[in-house]
């Protein structure tokens, strides 16, 4: 009975082999075709370059279902990028002053210390966005896609979801290295890239005209952006987008989840840490073009927002770079 039972494992492994056998001569044969199609090279020194020279590192994905961590009390100041996609669910992003409608089946990405805020969702119960951070040296290399929100194609879905399973395969064995997760998102950012040299901001989601209730956001944006070095009282806020101090304090709380005041407070912190970041500028320069009217003020707002004092946050983006 035993000898019986072996007998069949060695047939059914067998027959496995001749299967993985045969697969393999199929492939092999496809690929012969396709090579028999290569033209002669004209140089034999010169051959196709990558947009990007570096690839993404620590990579980390997670997905999120409802609203309650995008529209939390607590703002995230980090170094790193962020892509947004959205699987399902419309919403708005509030990026620099400017507003985004991200419709299922697009993306856009984060730069690092860039202002970054959501609206809130019509639906939070459908809500099923992806994002995958990570760090990359050259972010002059991806600048393309800043602000630039685009439709993914059904090869950069396919790429996006071989990226996410990569990234869960490395999570079971918490292995530090050996992942393909950062190489497939490259050829994703490639392929982006690529599309966005051919046609910048054609693919994009902007706000569109049927949000009545998001219009006056834009205009009110902007109008922070533009004024973040200098004090700006309710009122002027008020005056630009047509409405009463008080019913664009309702109105925008509604629309946000937090107050007017906590989203400037917040916007100024983000720029305050991309100078910090980015720039030699003292302390008393950034706070001057964050809008503080003293040193002391600044630090106190920023350690309030952010739990570090300035000057320390500088010193840990430096040792990181």
């Amino acid at each position: 009975m035993k000898k019986r039972y072996h007998s069949h494992i060695g047939t059914g492994i067998a027959g496995i082999t001749d299967c993985l056998t045969e697969m393999t001569v199929n492939i092999s044969r496809s690929l012969e075709t396709v090579a028999k199609r290569l033209p002669e090279p004209q140089n034999l020194f010169v051959g196709v370059d990558s947009i990007l020279k570096n690839i993404p590192a620590n990579v980390l994905q997670f997905h999120r279902h409802d609203d309650r961590y995008m529209l939390t009390d607590k703002p995230a100041y980090h170094h790193r990028f962020v892509l947004i996609s959205c699987i399902h669910e419309p919403g708005c992003i509030i990026l620099d002053g400017e507003i985004f409608k991200l419709e299922q089946g697009q993306g856009i990405l984060i730069f690092p210390y860039q202002s970054h805020h959501y609206t809130r969702f019509k639906h939070p119960a459908r809500i099923s966005w992806l994002f995958t951070t990570f760090e990359y040296k050259k972010p002059e290399e991806l600048e393309d896609l800043r602000n630039t929100p685009f439709t993914y194609e059904a090869k950069d879905l396919l790429k996006l979801a071989q990226v996410t399973t990569s990234y869960i395969e490395w999570f079971k064995s918490r292995k530090n290295t050996g992942s393909e997760t950062p190489l497939e998102l490259s050829i994703l950012l490639c392929r982006l890239l690529h599309r966005q040299h051919r046609y910048i901001r054609k693919a994009g989601g902007r706000l569109s005209p049927d949000m009545p209730d998001m219009n006056f956001l834009q205009p009110l944006s902007n109008f922070i952006h533009k004024n973040l070095n200098r004090q700006i009282s309710i009122r002027e806020i008020a005056d630009c987008v047509h409405l009463s101090p008080s019913r664009l304090r309702a109105k925008f709380r509604n629309a946000i989840g937090i107050s007017l005041g906590e989203f400037t407070r917040r916007t100024r912190i983000h720029r305050a840490c991309g100078l910090l970041h980015s720039t030699d500028l003292n302390m008393t320069q950034v706070a001057e073009e964050c809008g503080f009217n003293s040193v002391f003020s600044f630090s106190r707002t920023f350690r309030s927002v952010t739990g570090k004092a300035p000057t320390k946050f500088r010193e840990e983006m430096q040792r990181r770079h």
